[in-house]
């Protein structure tokens, strides 16, 4: 069986250098996604020698999965270690992204990207019937960014927090909530009489690696 060395040594320096990299952007961002034009030179060199990643990052208990039909990579600390917790509002966001991507991907071929205005996710918010006022654009941006450096988004049109700014949404996604996960989400809205106006940003939170 070729060990982990001998892999290695095969790669060029050029390539040594790149693998580096790439892993320190995986335990920064969590996901490589192909369709992200940023993402996709990385996510293809780490396909290529994902033994070689695997082997690498289960000497620290990550775990490497990869989505061929969604072309997505995760990395997923298999003691719950590196851990970032969402605050209630970041959780709302992140159920709301989740339902606007399934709606419109329902509604495009598969080949098409999945756009949203920050209007369109000011009214999801709206629909949704939270009790909690809707957040102030710049809380509303700095989640956005937040989720932009997870790849789960990014934007493409506008400023971060104005509403005719447009975002693409990634099937990371879909991933980082499962239907499982929505589920669950959506009855414990649904449970709430309220949120708490005086600080939004306490903690019933989601998880996600960091």
């Amino acid at each position: 069986m070729v060990r982990f060395e001998e892999l290695y040594e095969q790669l060029s320096d050029k390539e040594k250098a790149f693998f580096s990299e790439m892993v320190n952007r995986l335990l920064a961002r969590t996901f490589l996604v192909y369709e992200r034009e940023e993402d996709r030179r990385g996510y293809r060199f780490v396909e290529r020698h994902l033994s070689l990643f695997r082997w690498y990052l289960e000497l620290a208990h990550w775990d490497l999965f990869h989505d061929r039909q969604l072309a997505v990579i995760q990395l997923y600390n298999r003691d719950e270690r590196n851990r970032r917790n969402f605050s209630i509002q970041e959780t709302i966001f992140l159920f709301i992204l989740r339902l606007i991507y399934d709606d419109k991907r329902q509604e495009l071929r598969l080949t098409d990207q999945v756009l949203v205005s920050g209007q369109e996710i000011q009214e999801k918010y709206l629909a949704l019937g939270i009790r909690q006022r809707l957040p102030a654009r710049e809380d509303m941006q700095r989640i956005l960014r937040l989720f932009g450096r997870f790849s789960l988004l990014e934007l493409r049109k506008g400023q971060w927090r104005d509403p005719e700014a447009l975002y693409l949404l990634y099937p990371s996604l879909l991933m980082v909530l499962n239907t499982a996960d929505l589920e669950s989400l959506a009855e414990w809205l649904g449970e709430q009489a309220a949120w708490p106006e005086e600080d939004p940003e306490d903690e019933d939170e989601l998880e996600i690696d960091d």
